[in-house]
């Protein structure tokens, strides 16, 4: 069994007000610095901002107002952009694309090739810049993880830069910095928590160390997100805490259907990972219950009966109170109904065949075909 994890953490309120001493325990000399646009006006970011850049005169800073995921072609000019000005370390405050972004700066910063001749699995490649994530969403995980997600626009597919040496080198977490985001982007990202950790737990690769972290993951973010109390600095600490458990259990396994699937709505309709993979959650999960998969008992803490059958019936029961409660929509918003159901089912295989492959039940384009109903 093996397990890898290689981010220092550190998780506090107002903890990124000391970003210039994390910053100092790393010898940093001149940070460039990649924040989200979307957190530019708040005035706890502003004082982040302006505690961190008091230490550092030099620092070079870059607002990233992409909207959306970034493309190759995105990253390949913010890395020109911190070329002219060369850094020693990167700091990327934001939402997971921009944390993205930090990861494909800080190595192209050391690597001087075109970026999509990173894309997929590099080898070979130097080590890049050391990199800080502070995220202000809770729930992608991109601030502990190694990969990166960017879009090839010409063929249309999400291919990432996924390298070990991508890993940041210290993450700073206050959930402060996300008190300002709206609310259905604090949601998006929690559900993109709860994929993370039934896909992770359900994968035929996890491990028994994997699951600990799928089993906890789950039970903070989903308890959070049923008390209904993310106004609360103690509900965004078990998203964050949640956060990093989905992650570090989805790299030391695998995924399933449910973020396969996200992969293929997300490009497609440009809909957000996290909302994109929530769609689909309770029907992957549905459907596996239903033919045989019961192990889904072990993720409901608060079960009232033994039998693990029941168990499961009783979480996806929750599942279903939850989902209302969120407002989750189904696939009709984004054009599908009965109608179209097969082509979507068939497309989302073809492209995603590997995500398919790593669920605890048999999933092929006809499973597919029979969740993509349920939601149209």
């Amino acid at each position: 069994m093996n397990f890898f994890l290689s981010t220092d953490l550190v998780i506090g309120v107002n903890e990124a007000l000391n970003l210039k001493e994390h910053l100092a325990q790393i010898s940093a000399q001149k940070p460039g610095i990649i924040y989200d646009a979307n957190v530019a006006s708040s005035h706890y970011f502003q004082d982040v901002l302006k505690s961190l850049t008091s230490g550092y005169t030099n620092a070079v800073l870059y607002c990233n107002e992409f909207s959306g995921e970034p493309t190759y072609a995105h990253l390949e000019n913010v890395a020109e952009f911190f070329r002219g000005n060369m850094p020693d370390v990167i700091v990327a405050i934001g939402g997971g694309s921009t944390l993205d972004l930090g990861k494909g700066v800080a190595l192209l910063m050391t690597n001087n090739v075109p970026a999509l001749s990173l894309k997929g699995f590099p080898s070979g490649v130097n080590d890049p810049l050391p990199l800080v994530t502070v995220p202000s969403l809770l729930g992608s995980g991109a601030e502990v993880s190694y990969n990166a997600v960017f879009i090839d626009e010409a063929e249309g597919r999400k291919l990432g830069i996924n390298s070990r040496k991508n890993f940041p080198k210290k993450a700073v977490i206050d959930p402060q910095l996300s008190m300002t985001a709206p609310i259905e982007s604090v949601i998006a990202s929690a559900m993109d928590s709860l994929v993370h950790c039934v896909d992770s737990f359900g994968s035929i690769k996890h491990t028994a160390l994997s699951r600990i972290f799928s089993v906890e993951g789950f039970q903070r973010t989903f308890y959070a997100l049923q008390q209904n109390q993310l106004d609360r600095a103690e509900s965004r600490l078990d998203l964050a805490i949640g956060s990093v458990c989905g992650t570090a259990a989805l790299m030391n396994s695998g995924d399933g259907p449910t973020n396969g699937f996200a992969y293929y709505l997300g490009v497609k309709h440009r809909v957000p990972h996290g909302m994109a993979g929530a769609i689909f959650l309770k029907e992957v999960m549905r459907y596996n219950h239903l033919h045989g998969y019961e192990k889904y008992a072990i993720l409901n803490p608060m079960h009232s009966t033994p039998s693990p059958k029941e168990a499961t019936e009783e979480l996806l029961e929750q599942m279903d109170d939850l989902y209302k409660q969120l407002q989750i929509p189904n696939l009709a918003p984004y054009g599908y109904g009965k109608g179209n159901a097969a082509e979507f089912a068939h497309n989302a295989s073809e492209a995603l065949k590997g995500s398919f492959s790593g669920n605890p039940v048999e999933f092929t384009e006809e499973s597919a075909l029979k969740v993509v109903f349920q939601l149209t």
